[in-house]
Protein backbone atom coordinates (compact mmCIF):
# COMPACT_ATOMS: atom_id res chain seq x y z
CA UNK A 1 0.00 0.00 0.00
CA UNK A 2 1.54 3.31 -1.08
CA UNK A 3 1.89 6.17 1.37
CA UNK A 4 0.04 8.68 -0.83
CA UNK A 5 -3.15 7.00 0.44
CA UNK A 6 -2.35 8.25 3.97
CA UNK A 7 -2.01 11.96 3.25
CA UNK A 8 -3.43 14.47 5.69
CA UNK A 9 -6.60 16.17 4.49
CA UNK A 10 -4.82 19.49 4.06
CA UNK A 11 -1.19 20.55 4.26
CA UNK A 12 -0.68 24.23 4.98
CA UNK A 13 1.95 25.80 2.71
CA UNK A 14 3.97 28.99 2.59
CA UNK A 15 6.57 30.43 0.24
CA UNK A 16 10.18 30.97 1.36
CA UNK A 17 9.83 34.76 1.17
CA UNK A 18 6.71 34.99 3.35
CA UNK A 19 7.42 36.59 6.69
CA UNK A 20 7.55 34.54 9.85
CA UNK A 21 4.79 36.78 11.22
CA UNK A 22 2.46 36.03 8.29
CA UNK A 23 3.12 32.29 8.58
CA UNK A 24 2.47 32.41 12.34
CA UNK A 25 -0.86 34.17 11.68
CA UNK A 26 -1.85 31.35 9.30
CA UNK A 27 -0.80 28.76 11.87
CA UNK A 28 -2.74 30.50 14.64
CA UNK A 29 -5.87 30.49 12.49
CA UNK A 30 -5.76 26.87 11.30
CA UNK A 31 -3.64 25.32 14.10
CA UNK A 32 -1.44 22.93 12.09
CA UNK A 33 1.71 21.60 13.77
CA UNK A 34 3.85 22.58 10.76
CA UNK A 35 3.89 24.42 7.45
CA UNK A 36 5.43 23.06 4.24
CA UNK A 37 7.58 25.71 2.56
CA UNK A 38 7.31 25.42 -1.23
CA UNK A 39 8.65 27.40 -4.17
CA UNK A 40 6.64 28.80 -7.10
CA UNK A 41 6.71 25.37 -8.80
CA UNK A 42 5.24 23.62 -5.72
CA UNK A 43 8.61 21.98 -4.96
CA UNK A 44 9.25 21.36 -1.28
CA UNK A 45 11.98 23.62 0.10
CA UNK A 46 11.63 22.95 3.81
CA UNK A 47 9.36 22.84 6.83
CA UNK A 48 8.56 25.45 9.47
CA UNK A 49 7.06 24.69 12.88
CA UNK A 50 6.71 26.18 16.33
CA UNK A 51 9.45 23.84 17.51
CA UNK A 52 11.86 25.22 14.90
CA UNK A 53 10.87 28.76 15.83
CA UNK A 54 11.36 28.16 19.56
CA UNK A 55 14.73 26.55 18.95
CA UNK A 56 15.80 29.82 17.31
CA UNK A 57 14.34 32.02 20.06
CA UNK A 58 15.81 30.30 23.11
CA UNK A 59 19.06 31.64 24.55
CA UNK A 60 22.16 29.77 23.49
CA UNK A 61 23.91 27.65 26.13
CA UNK A 62 26.93 29.17 27.75
CA UNK A 63 30.14 27.62 26.36
CA UNK A 64 33.01 27.33 28.80
CA UNK A 65 36.67 27.55 27.74
CA UNK A 66 37.20 23.79 28.01
CA UNK A 67 34.29 23.16 25.62
CA UNK A 68 31.83 21.93 28.23
CA UNK A 69 28.31 23.14 27.58
CA UNK A 70 26.52 24.50 30.59
CA UNK A 71 22.88 25.52 30.55
CA UNK A 72 22.17 28.61 32.58
CA UNK A 73 18.64 29.16 33.76
CA UNK A 74 17.72 32.80 33.37
CA UNK A 75 14.52 34.73 33.30
CA UNK A 76 14.38 34.50 29.52
CA UNK A 77 10.73 35.26 28.75
CA UNK A 78 11.17 39.02 28.08
CA UNK A 79 14.22 38.30 25.93
CA UNK A 80 12.39 35.65 23.96
CA UNK A 81 9.45 37.97 23.35
CA UNK A 82 11.84 40.67 22.10
CA UNK A 83 13.53 38.20 19.77
CA UNK A 84 10.13 37.10 18.45
CA UNK A 85 9.30 40.69 17.60
CA UNK A 86 12.57 40.97 15.63
CA UNK A 87 12.00 37.62 13.88
CA UNK A 88 8.43 38.23 12.64
CA UNK A 89 9.36 40.43 9.64
CA UNK A 90 12.11 38.04 8.48
CA UNK A 91 11.48 35.49 5.70
CA UNK A 92 10.43 32.04 6.86
CA UNK A 93 13.28 30.60 4.76
CA UNK A 94 15.70 31.81 7.45
CA UNK A 95 14.03 29.58 10.04
CA UNK A 96 12.84 26.52 8.13
CA UNK A 97 14.38 23.08 8.33
CA UNK A 98 15.81 22.54 4.84
CA UNK A 99 15.99 18.77 5.19
CA UNK A 100 12.50 17.53 6.02
CA UNK A 101 11.64 13.86 5.73
CA UNK A 102 10.36 13.06 2.26
CA UNK A 103 9.17 10.06 0.33
CA UNK A 104 7.72 9.52 -3.11
CA UNK A 105 4.02 8.82 -3.60
CA UNK A 106 4.56 5.13 -4.34
CA UNK A 107 6.76 4.51 -1.29
CA UNK A 108 5.18 1.88 0.92
CA UNK A 109 3.27 3.13 3.92
CA UNK A 110 5.35 1.01 6.30
CA UNK A 111 8.51 2.86 5.20
CA UNK A 112 6.93 6.24 5.93
CA UNK A 113 5.60 4.99 9.27
CA UNK A 114 9.09 3.76 10.13
CA UNK A 115 10.47 7.23 9.34
CA UNK A 116 7.93 8.76 11.74
CA UNK A 117 8.83 6.23 14.44
CA UNK A 118 12.52 7.06 14.03
CA UNK A 119 12.30 10.85 13.58
CA UNK A 120 8.75 12.01 14.25
CA UNK A 121 6.25 13.57 11.87
CA UNK A 122 5.70 14.98 9.33
CA UNK A 123 6.76 12.98 6.32
CA UNK A 124 6.24 14.85 3.07
CA UNK A 125 5.00 12.95 0.04
CA UNK A 126 6.39 14.07 -3.32
CA UNK A 127 5.40 13.40 -6.89
CA UNK A 128 7.97 11.34 -8.80
CA UNK A 129 11.13 13.03 -9.98
CA UNK A 130 9.61 16.52 -10.12
CA UNK A 131 9.72 16.83 -6.35
CA UNK A 132 6.33 18.57 -6.32
CA UNK A 133 4.55 18.38 -3.01
CA UNK A 134 1.48 16.17 -2.94
CA UNK A 135 0.92 16.51 0.79
CA UNK A 136 2.14 15.32 4.14
CA UNK A 137 1.58 12.43 6.50
CA UNK A 138 1.50 12.54 10.25
CA UNK A 139 0.79 9.89 12.87
CA UNK A 140 -2.95 10.49 12.72
CA UNK A 141 -3.26 10.30 8.93
CA UNK A 142 -1.19 7.09 8.85
CA UNK A 143 -3.34 5.55 11.58
CA UNK A 144 -6.55 6.58 9.78
CA UNK A 145 -5.40 4.81 6.60
CA UNK A 146 -4.29 1.69 8.48
CA UNK A 147 -7.59 1.61 10.37
CA UNK A 148 -9.54 2.01 7.14
CA UNK A 149 -7.61 -0.87 5.55
CA UNK A 150 -8.12 -3.07 8.61
CA UNK A 151 -11.90 -2.44 8.58
CA UNK A 152 -12.04 -3.02 4.85
CA UNK A 153 -10.29 -6.37 5.27
CA UNK A 154 -12.56 -7.65 8.04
Amino acid sequence: MPCHAALMDKTLTATPDQSVGDVLKMMTKTKPPFVAVIDEDNVLQGVFSYRILYRNLLPVSVAMNDGIQMDVTVSAAPGIAKRLKKVKPLPVSEFMDRRPQRVFADTSLWEAVNMMVQNGAPVFVLEGESGKLLGAMNEHSAYAELDRLQKEGS
